[in-house]
């Protein structure tokens, strides 16, 4: 399963001086934000097909490396982590692959905002993750 139990450092997850660096403050927001997004992509992936859903999945595995990230140095820093809810309410309902572009696009924008939010360390970790995001989607 992507994300679980990867060790090493890619471009898309923040190196531990990167996450060390995000006031302690802000992990949780981080992680949480991250959680919803995962959640988000578990149903945005199930609604495409093809190059979509690959690119999708890709961004699913990002985010899911962003986490685990926020999360080792939450608890690095001796932070106790609440567990990822069940579900999480969706700001677009999702029925077709059209609704589901949207959702992504909606996810991403909101979690730039949480990003800035953070710092200039988190904002600078998701921008890399991004740009390695990028080198990931199909074109198309």
């Amino acid at each position: 399963m992507a994300g679980c139990g990867h060790t090493e450092a890619s471009p898309a997850q923040p190196a531990a001086s990167t996450a060390a660096a995000v006031d302690t403050a802000d992990l949780g927001s981080l992680i949480a934000a991250e959680d919803a997004a995962i959640y988000a992509y578990g149903v945005i992936g199930a609604h495409l097909h093809g190059q979509h859903r690959a690119a999708a999945l890709a961004s699913l595995a990002v985010h899911r490396r962003l986490r685990d990230t926020w999360i080792a140095a939450a608890h690095a820093d001796g932070q106790e982590i609440p567990a990822a809810a069940i579900a999480y309410d969706l700001p677009i309902d999702v029925r077709d692959s059209s609704s589901a572009e949207s959702l992504e696009r909606e996810i991403e924008t909101r979690l730039i905002a949480v990003y800035q939010s953070a710092g200039d360390t988190a904002a600078s970790a998701l921008v890399k993750a991004q740009a390695r995001l990028a080198q990931l989607t199909p074109a198309g």
